[in-house]
């Protein structure tokens, strides 16, 4: 399990964009999660899939769109939280 950042904010109903923690130059070729790689919270459990990878190479952002199975106020709660790739 891995890393991926920060939960910045909700983009929709069930979107999250999320902050990737920072990159060293010489690890930027196979450091970033795969497109559909699938995220899960501190207690494991699974919010949803990278869609999209946007944004600075040494900091980039990712778009993750949420299982139809998690509930709004899950979704709130992980605003200002970490978040990991399985």
């Amino acid at each position: 399990m891995k890393r991926l950042g920060k939960v910045l904010y909700r983009a929709g109903v069930k979107n999250l964009i999320i902050r990737g923690d920072e990159i060293k130059p010489e690890n930027i070729s196979g450091s970033l999660p795969k497109l559909n790689s699938v995220v899960v919270d501190k207690a494991l459990n699974r919010i949803g899939t990278i869609v999209s990878v946007f944004g600075p190479v040494n900091h980039p952002y990712f778009l993750v769109k949420g299982f139809k199975r998690t509930s709004n106020s899950e979704f709130r709660a992980l605003v200002n939280e970490r978040v990991y790739v399985r």
